[in-house]
């Protein structure tokens, strides 16, 4: 797996939180969910799942990958990177998604933007481990297989997200 240069945080500092305190939710707290209400689904109700049933995928069918065959990547297979090399990273160098990164800087998953509302998250044995649904202040809410809420992506004030888990700890980066 070669990352280019231009999503990797490893070779490019302006990607590195560590190096760039505009994208460190610690240095940053325009960026951090704990100091910043607006991105907290803890106090905003209208990017809390459990609160907001248009962004909850047990509520709302049209971002349920299982009752909606577009944002399935079992049923469709433009979103499958089994089946699409075009959106399979391992043998496509100019794979056009993200890729999300620990707070190691060690990349951990994929991403496939299936439409601006809607992300698929795969390892990189092609297996679908996450999906991930929009919400009002321009991050998304991420749901394991089983439709169950397990983190959150806020924007990084730059080209990617911070992911936060459900308690709103700082857990990866995505680029």
């Amino acid at each position: 797996m070669i990352i280019p240069r231009d999503k990797n945080p490893q070779l490019n500092r302006l990607l590195n939180p560590n190096l760039n305190r505009q994208i460190n939710p610690i240095l940053n707290r325009n960026i951090n969910p704990i100091l910043n209400r607006n991105i907290n689904p803890i106090l905003n109700r209208n990017i809390n799942p459990v609160l907001n049933r248009n962004i909850n995928p047990v509520l709302n069918r049209n971002i349920n990958p299982v009752l909606n065959r577009n944002i399935n990547p079992v049923l469709n297979r433009n979103i499958n990177p089994k089946l699409n090399r075009n959106i399979n990273p391992n043998i496509n160098y100019n794979f056009n998604g993200y890729f999300r990164f620990d707070r190691n800087l060690q990349v951990t998953h994929f991403i496939v933007v299936v439409d601006r509302n809607i992300f698929q998250i795969f390892d990189f044995n092609l297996n679908n481990s996450a999906f991930a649904v929009g919400h009002m202040q321009g991050g998304f809410i991420i749901f394991d297989l089983s439709n169950q809420y397990i983190s959150h992506y806020e924007s990084d004030s730059q080209n990617g997200f911070n992911e936060f888990d459900r308690n709103n700890n700082w857990i990866g980066i995505i680029k």
